[in-house]
């Protein structure tokens, strides 16, 4: 149970990987050559990747003594990365309620939560006990008004980006889920064309396009 950003093994290619750009790229491509298999064989269904993650008692537990999960921040922002470089459809396992730092998720030894009762310090606040959560809590495209092109979100500068080409066909807006935790004093809005709305509630950007164009482009930077 150890990370290493600078190594890794790629399973399509049988060889090994070194430097955190290519094993990025590795990730992207590893997860591309799934989606080919739907695309090529499978007559084009969607592809939901049903479980990924990563246990949180890495290295001995060292981060329950530190209280630094900055390793597990970073290799799950590679993961999101690769499935957003796919517009990859994805669910993380998994949210325990119980889980502890003793007894992880009480099943087959796996301590996956991204949660846990011994890193919540205030059960008021809805993200106290979350970890990891700097990659997890990131925004997407919940729903598009045409088909997706590109999907983005660099974590350093919690710069967000979205490209879509308009169905003619659709009328309903875009819609794009934006955590608090990504903005917490609030966010700016680019377009390339139309309007939008903020809805801080509902944690969500709404965004009416134009039909001047064929192409849209939506970025989403911190307020400060």
């Amino acid at each position: 149970k150890h990370f290493n950003p600078d190594v890794a093994f790629d399973l399509t290619t049988g060889q090994v990987v070194t430097g955190m750009d290519a094993i990025r790229q590795a990730f992207v491509n590893q997860l591309a050559a799934i989606k080919r298999v739907a695309s090529e064989h499978m007559g084009g269904i969607p592809t939901l990747l049903g479980e990924f993650g990563i246990p949180f008692d890495l290295d001995d537990r060292a981060a329950y003594k530190t209280g630094d999960f900055s390793t597990h921040v970073q290799a799950l922002d590679a993961y999101y990365n690769a499935m957003d470089a796919n517009l990859l459809n994805c669910t993380i396992w998994n949210y325990t309620a119980d889980s502890s730092n003793a007894r992880g998720d009480m099943w087959n030894d796996e301590d996956l939560s991204i949660f846990s009762r011994d890193q919540q310090t205030d059960p008021q606040n809805i993200n106290s006990g979350g970890r990891g959560l700097a990659a997890i809590a990131r925004p997407y495209a919940r729903k598009v008004a045409g088909e997706p092109l590109r999907m983005h979100f660099d974590l350093p500068t919690r710069t967000f980006e979205l490209e879509f080409r308009h169905d003619p066909a659709v009328t309903a807006p875009t819609e794009i889920f934006v955590p608090d935790y990504q903005y917490p004093k609030g966010y700016v809005v680019e377009l390339s064309d139309g309007a939008y709305q903020i809805d801080h509630q509902a944690l969500t950007l709404t965004v009416h396009h134009t039909l001047k164009q064929e192409t849209h482009t939506v970025c989403i930077r911190p307020a400060s």
